[in-house]
């Protein structure tokens, strides 16, 4: 590898991971404030895939019982329901209900706000320099990588 590609390798990680930060950030702090951090992280998760218990239990690193618990509060404040697996009439998987749904929408309505008024201050070319280099990484990473289990991609640690 070359040290500008190295180079250019080591921005796109830092810039990367920085800016996951920044969202991770500003999305808990625009959280609803009946929502604890963990209730949080598993309403993500469960919004990029329909997972069952054990799933969501290993994604926060907590024990199954106390997963449960969890998912059963969310489940009282209307936020996440329990579907009966389709292929497997013995798993149950967890969704989130339009309720929870507009939770999550609202906490990333507010955190794109943010990125606004960030972003406002940048000059239109350099908007357009912003915009070409997403465009390249997602044509480059996005779309030539192999598929990536969605719990790796941008967790809400």
């Amino acid at each position: 590898m070359t040290a500008d590609l190295e180079h250019c390798v080591q921005e796109v990680v830092d810039v990367v991971m920085g800016v996951s930060r920044v969202i991770r950030s500003q999305m808990r702090r625009h959280r609803d404030p009946r929502m604890s951090v963990p209730q949080f992280r598993a309403l993500i998760f469960i919004r990029r895939q329909m997972a069952s218990v054990s799933d969501l239990a290993e994604h926060l690193g907590l024990t199954r019982p106390t997963t449960t618990a969890l998912v059963d509060k969310l489940v009282r404040m209307g936020w996440v329901e329990r579907v009966g697996d389709a292929r497997d009439r013995r798993r149950v998987r967890l969704r989130l209900t339009q309720a929870g749904e507009a939770i999550l929408a609202a906490a990333q309505a507010r955190t794109q706000t943010y990125f606004l008024s960030l972003l406002a201050g940048l000059s239109p070319s350099e908007r357009d320099c912003v915009l070409q280099a997403m465009q390249i990484l997602r044509r480059s990473v996005l779309t030539e990588a192999p598929e990536v289990p969605s719990r790796i991609e941008g967790e809400v640690a």
